[in-house]
């Protein structure tokens, strides 16, 4: 069973996440924050990172450039989940190797699509 670790300090959207990925089979973890998302993943191996773009205290991408700099968890994709399309941002998760975008508010089958096509590029 691929897993999945959902990063956001929205629990509305961690749980519409979740529910989306359960119900097709994913092992999903969730965040609340960036500090958590790294903390989680000292100890437990994932296939897929969604990350939040706008999060307080650590935004997604420096909790992605955190990520990239160990050698260990460089390599998982990472999904940024945003309603942010600002040309900064983009050029940012360029530079950080993302595997693409899940724009908010959840469209059921698009989030599950994306995530399906990043998740299963490499089997």
């Amino acid at each position: 069973m691929k897993r999945v670790l959902v990063v956001d300090d929205d629990e509305m959207n961690l749980k519409v996440a979740r529910f989306i990925l359960e119900q097709n089979g994913y092992a999903v973890i969730t965040a609340s924050s960036g500090m958590e998302c790294l903390s989680i993943l000292k100890n437990i191996f994932v296939d897929l990172i969604l990350l939040d773009v706008e999060m307080p205290i650590m935004s997604g991408i420096r909790t992605l450039e955190n990520i990239r700099r160990q050698e260990e968890l460089h390599s998982i994709p990472v999904m940024f989940l945003t309603a942010d399309a600002y040309t900064d941002t983009v050029m940012a998760a360029g530079r950080l190797n993302v595997a693409g975008y899940i724009k908010k508010p959840y469209l059921f089958d698009d989030f599950l699509e994306r995530v399906e096509k990043v998740i299963h590029q490499n089997d």
